[in-house]
């Protein structure tokens, strides 16, 4: 069975359906395991997750020969006598048949199950360490940091919401935009709306983060009230108290990184220097000892070459590194 067919009968599966949207009555067992057997079915359920969203898989452009074509066709039939006679009599109705015919053409071409006539995906994929600079059709620019995943459509510029969906990190310097037109960062639990303007994003964590540089945007959760960021801010969602919080002094840390650097400000917290690594080198971390976790370091540190940031680090903290494959394990030095 081929893909679109697979995805054709999840959608039509109400247990599926009841288990991606996280309903109550779901058989959440038999789902998570059928989700864990192959790449193939989280791929699909990345798919229908996007659908869910109203993001198309496929093709959505109507094709505007063909409709001109019906057009004309429409016209020369109404030109001929008969059909004259018809409209004279009943001009109101069969203007709004072809209004009708129309709409329904149009409301038909945005359903969940007509993805086979969706726009194409454009996806770029970093791996461990990588950098990758994107210019989108608009001329916005993205630097793509590693282990990071962005997407976004064929008919990019053609919209009037011009949607990215970023797993991982980036930073988004994002082109004026026209007049109508809205640019939008999607990200597994918020979005980011923004007309022009340069901000970082990284959904590494449990929440997203979003740090702007220039301009303004605004943070939008499903059913929370948003957060207007003005640039120099920094915001993360807070579930506990159901709201975002501004985070401060911290733009130079999550903007340095394109640069290939860490700016560390006066004391960044070992905490977060140790999740830092991991999500950039995609390396499990074990402290000899937790007192580790007390330590802090301040400055700018290079992250271009694994070894040399290590050894910085070594300097700055007072602790040794022993790298031992995807492990790393920090010691104090004694």
């Amino acid at each position: 069975m081929d893909k679109k067919n697979k995805i054709a009968d999840l959608l039509r599966n109400n247990s599926f359906m009841s288990w991606l949207r996280k309903e109550q009555k779901a058989d959440n067992a038999h789902w998570e395991k059928w989700k864990k057997e192959s790449a193939e079915n989280e791929q699909l359920i990345s798919d229908i997750s996007l659908m869910e969203k109203g993001i198309p898989l496929k093709k959505q452009s109507t094709d505007k020969a063909r409709t001109k074509a019906s057009w004309n066709k429409l016209v020369n039939q109404l030109d001929q006598p008969n059909s004259v006679k018809t409209a004279k009599i009943q001009p109101r109705r069969n203007w709004l048949k072809i209004a009708a015919s129309l709409a329904i053409l149009t409301v038909a071409s945005f359903g969940v199950y007509n993805f086979l006539n969706q726009a194409e995906l454009i996806e770029y994929q970093t791996k461990l360490g990588e950098y990758k600079t994107i210019t989108l059709p608009d001329g916005t620019e993205i630097t793509l940091a590693g282990n990071s995943h962005l997407s976004f459509f064929d008919n990019f510029v053609d919209t009037n919401e011009r949607k990215i969906t970023l797993e991982g990190e980036a930073y988004f310097n994002v082109a004026k935009q026209t007049f109508g037109k809205q640019f939008i960062v999607a990200t597994k639990d918020i979005e980011v709306q923004v007309v022009g303007t340069a901000f970082n994003v990284n959904t590494h964590r449990a929440t997203s983060i979003v740090s702007l540089t220039e301009g303004k945007v605004n943070l939008t959760k499903e059913g929370y009230q948003n957060q207007a960021l003005i640039a120099g801010q920094t915001a993360q969602f807070n579930s506990a108290t159901n709201q975002f919080d501004l985070l401060a002094d911290q733009t130079d840390y999550w903007s340095s990184w394109r640069f290939q650097k860490w700016s560390l400000g006066d004391a960044m917290p070992m905490k977060e220097i140790i999740q830092r690594i991991e999500e950039t080198f995609g390396l499990t971390i074990h402290l000899e000892n937790e007192s580790i976790l007390k330590k802090s370091a301040s400055g700018d540190i290079a992250i271009d070459n694994q070894a040399v940031l290590f050894e910085s680090l070594s300097y700055l903290l007072n602790v040794d590194f022993e790298l031992n494959g995807s492990e790393l394990i920090i010691k104090n030095i004694e």
